[in-house]
């Protein structure tokens, strides 16, 4: 069995550190640098594919699917929790997955200081803490500066696909999503059920305590 992952940096000595096809992006650090070249790296993928990004990973449960489930796509896991990273990265290496590269560090910064420019196919946002106390909101993953930067790093007609269990949640996000970003689905601009979606911790626990699912959709 693998020895459990750890930070690989002192907080005063922190820095971007790309291992075992983990990136670790440090938090309150400014000179973030390009890791990689490309998603064809050798220390990323090595290979050419549709790259399939999902943030708040969580365990990894569905996201390890979808890298069993579809080879012939390169999928990255975001999630800045460390437990959870290693629990996604202990399955990686117990399926043998070649598949997946995993990043643990903010959503944000990943995505500005290391995602190239209109390279991610699809990307996914499952379950992210709502944060439903107004003087936490500023920590919600889904704020303009994320939505414009995101934008920014999908091909042409990528699409984004959010799922939580908060009504709240759900219709900020269809407040705050913009231009370039256009809804999937007609009025209203959600569903409760999308087909082959797959599940995930959260999507279980939520599902059996009698909750509603919400899928929301757009498309760059």
């Amino acid at each position: 069995m693998k020895e459990a992952l750890k930070w690989p940096f002192t907080w005063e000595e922190r820095r971007p550190h790309l291992t075992d096809r983990v990136l670790f992006v440090p938090d309150y650090y400014s000179k973030h640098e390009m890791s990689f070249s490309n998603w064809d790296d050798p220390l990323v993928f090595g290979r050419k594919a549709p790259v399939h990004v999902e943030y708040c990973s969580g365990n990894g449960a569905w996201i390890v699917n979808k890298a069993l489930t579809f080879p012939d796509c390169n999928w990255v896991a975001v999630e800045r929790k460390l437990d959870r990273v290693n629990k996604i990265w202990a399955k990686m290496h117990a399926h043998g997955i070649r598949n997946l590269f995993i990043v643990c560090g903010e959503a944000l910064t990943f995505t500005t200081h290391y995602v190239p420019v209109e390279t991610i196919h699809t990307a996914y946002i499952n379950f992210p803490d709502p944060w439903p106390k107004l003087r936490h909101a500023k920590n919600r993953l889904i704020q303009e500066s994320f939505m414009t930067t995101l934008a920014s790093k999908m091909r042409p007609f990528g699409e984004l696909t959010f799922v939580t269990d908060d009504i709240a949640y759900r219709d900020l996000v269809l407040s705050v999503v913009a231009q370039p970003w256009t809804s999937c689905f007609q009025d209203p601009s959600y569903r409760t059920e999308l087909e082959g979606y797959g599940g995930s911790y959260f999507d279980t626990l939520w599902r059996s305590l009698g909750k509603e699912i919400y899928y929301l959709q757009f498309r760059r």
